[in-house]
């Protein structure tokens, strides 16, 4: 007797095989645990195979598994790349965007500016993802990055539309009991986790105040913000993030670091499709003409 494999159950067992875990596979395909579950079981009881080692750590692909998997991605890329030529050609300003951006942009920058281009593309949908990691154009996680980045992947098209500027801020409470205009070495400072050491901002304080040691670090610069506004200590903040926000003082000057830059980027068989140009370009002028507010100046 044949044997049918259709696409949405090698979908599953991608999302599966990526993911290592059918809670995780669940929520990279926005259905829930139970039903990733039977739909493995059942894939399974077809194929008369087992797909997938049940581990402590994880699920991981049996040899079986490894083959069928190897025919999806396969499949997965072909099906994806007539999807981008289709949708690189569409001339109409409709539809939906996806844009994938960071929880700082996504928050604080991009909002009002999305705002401006609903006014002028009423019938443009957007899908914004705030995820602080890269996403896959390629895979169609997204059509449109905005991201803050010093390497922007090479494989993107796109334009550098500004420049953030950082600096030291403090709640004025803190600056009640610690005192003001005193060397940034002699106040407590909220520090940056390891997935954020490397950024400018923490490079810029380890140079400012070299062997400081922190009792809180943050993984996420609005956790640092919210922090910082209820005086448990100094952070180095991006400016367009803390001016403004009631109680927070400046420390210094903005540090700008000219290889960090706010990009808008594509997929090049996107740059075609009459949403994303009006999009990319809409959205990347307008963040242009906040580069003052970016910089703290």
């Amino acid at each position: 007797m044949s044997t049918t494999i259709n696409w949405d159950d090698l979908r599953y067992i991608l999302a599966i095989a990526r993911e290592g875990s059918l809670g995780a596979a669940a929520k990279a395909l926005g259905v829930n645990h139970s039903s990733v579950y039977r739909r493995l079981d059942g894939f399974e009881k077809t194929l008369g195979a087992r797909l997938f080692e049940r581990q402590r750590t994880g699920y991981r692909l049996t040899a079986q598994g490894e083959v069928l998997a190897d025919t999806a991605r396969r499949i997965e890329a072909e099906a994806l790349a007539v999807e981008l030529q289709l949708v690189g050609t569409d001339l109409k300003l409709s539809g939906t965007i996806r844009v994938s951006t960071g929880e700082v942009l996504g928050l604080y920058l991009l909002p009002p500016l999305l705002k401006g281009f609903a006014s002028l593309y009423p019938e443009v949908r957007i899908e914004l993802s705030l995820n602080n990691r890269m996403a896959d154009l390629a895979r169609r996680d997204a059509d449109v990055v905005v991201r803050a980045t010093a390497n922007p992947p090479e494989h993107l098209v796109g334009r550098r539309v500004g420049t953030i500027g950082f600096c030291a801020y403090a709640h004025e409470n803190y600056l009640d009991r610690a005192g003001r205009s005193k060397p940034l070495a002699s106040y407590r400072w909220l520090g940056f986790d390891e997935r954020l050491s490397a950024l400018a901002p923490a490079r810029w304080l380890l140079e400012q105040c070299p062997g400081l040691q922190h009792q809180f670090r943050f993984d996420s610069f609005a956790a640092m913000l919210e922090a910082a506004g209820a005086g448990l200590g100094a952070a180095v903040l991006p400016c367009f993030v803390a001016e403004g926000r009631a109680g927070i003082e400046r420390l210094g000057t903005p540090h700008l670091d000219p290889g960090f830059g706010v990009w808008v980027l594509t997929h090049p068989d996107l740059r075609r499709s009459a949403r994303i140009r009006a999009f990319t370009r809409d959205i990347g002028d307008r963040i242009l003409a906040e580069q003052a507010k970016l910089a703290g100046e």
